[in-house]
């Protein structure tokens, strides 16, 4: 908790000490020494208002970590571990999108946004020694507990000590391009089992902001949520109607709680449910939005869960509880043209060479 206050209380002084200085503000009487601190208090403030992401070098991330004693939750019998920001559950257990990017990502560099604990980014780099990985999420406890897990690999020797110089660790909001402005561009970016905590307005320009932080050819892989799940059946009754009603957004609810299922859900789960707005996809509505921003999507199709072989007792329906994404950032034509045109000369100029090489021995 301590990570987050320091930030907190100084924006609550920068408020105070502005306003003050508003309320006892005397323009004839103000001095030049006074002016600067109202400057200096006042950009301080706006630097503190717009400063949400912050990079961690695995150092860094490790310190942290130890400092505030964390520790990954407990898996449940299902083997999902919930998120300590009630940002869903993640599992160690890849899934077909997942098992996609891992394979793409070899001798790349990628981004995985909301990679909670890391275990994506484990596999990955037990998979190639080369792959540059940057671990985002929104929760900076997450990528601490993270970078914990890579020591722990390491410590080990499932993974050597080359890998720390192969990982960034990224705190910011998909939904904030601030947050990315100063990151590059990638290969392949996983979206895993984040989209559908946003809300239409917030997805447009998560996606945007994804298609962005592709170079051109570079693909997205998604994993999300769809209606069809035991523990909020009662919702899919709804959800058939507004579809067949023609809505353009038929998964969007103000509240999970409301459509829980409390045969197949704990106490203390319905604890771990968000009050926040959620988002079920589908395939349609998630081709639908990633086209509207110029992706060619490859694949999007409803798929069964993975973890524990699909037969989670909250959570398993009919296989169809995820909605997969494979999606690429097109090539600019004029871009791809010139590229062509280019070793098209290099060719040509070596070919001459090598004829005129030949001769020289004739």
């Amino acid at each position: 908790m301590e990570y987050f206050l320091k930030k907190d209380y100084l924006t609550v002084i920068s408020f105070i000490v502005w306003f003050r200085m508003i309320a006892n503000y005397n323009h004839k009487s103000e001095t030049r020494i006074i002016g600067k601190i109202r400057f200096l208090s006042l950009f301080f403030l706006v630097s503190l208002f717009f400063l949400h992401a912050e990079t961690f070098t695995y150092d860094h991330a490790l310190a942290e970590c130890d400092k505030l004693d964390l520790h990954p939750q407990i898996p449940e019998s299902d083997g999902r571990t919930h998120t300590l920001n009630k940002k869903g559950a993640v599992t160690a257990l890849f899934d077909y999108a997942i098992q996609a990017f891992i394979e793409f990502s070899a001798w790349k560099e990628v981004l995985e946004i909301g990679g909670t604990y890391g275990d994506v980014m484990l596999a990955a780099l037990k998979q190639n020694k080369e792959t540059k990985y940057t671990l985002n999420d929104i929760e900076p406890r997450h990528l601490f507990i993270a970078a914990k897990k890579l020591q722990k690999k390491i410590q080990n020797k499932e993974l050597s000590e080359d890998s720390i110089k192969q990982v960034n660790f990224l705190q910011g909001d998909i939904t904030k391009p601030e947050d990315f402005k100063d990151m590059g561009h990638y290969d392949a970016i996983l979206v895993g089992r984040v989209l559908h905590f946003l809300n239409p307005k917030e997805m447009k320009i998560a996606i945007q902001n994804i298609y962005n932080l592709l170079k051109p050819g570079g693909r997205v892989f998604v994993v999300a949520i769809t209606p069809y799940v035991k523990r909020y059946e009662k919702f899919i009754p709804i959800y058939k109607k507004r579809v067949e009603d023609g809505i353009e957004n038929p998964g969007y609810v103000e509240s999970l709680l409301e459509y829980v299922n409390s045969d197949v859900t704990t106490p203390e789960q319905i604890k771990n449910i968000s009050p926040e707005p959620f988002f079920f996809l589908d395939d349609n509505v998630l081709e639908k939005f990633f086209e509207s921003q110029g992706f060619k999507v490859i694949e999007c199709k409803m798929m069964p869960l993975a973890y524990n072989a699909g037969k989670s007792i909250s959570w398993t329906l009919d296989g169809r509880e995820n909605v997969i994404l494979i999606a690429e950032k097109p090539i600019d034509q004029k871009q791809n043209d010139a590229d062509k045109n280019l070793v098209d000369l290099c060719n040509t100029f070596f070919a001459f060479l090598k004829d005129k090489f030949q001769n020289l021995f004739k």
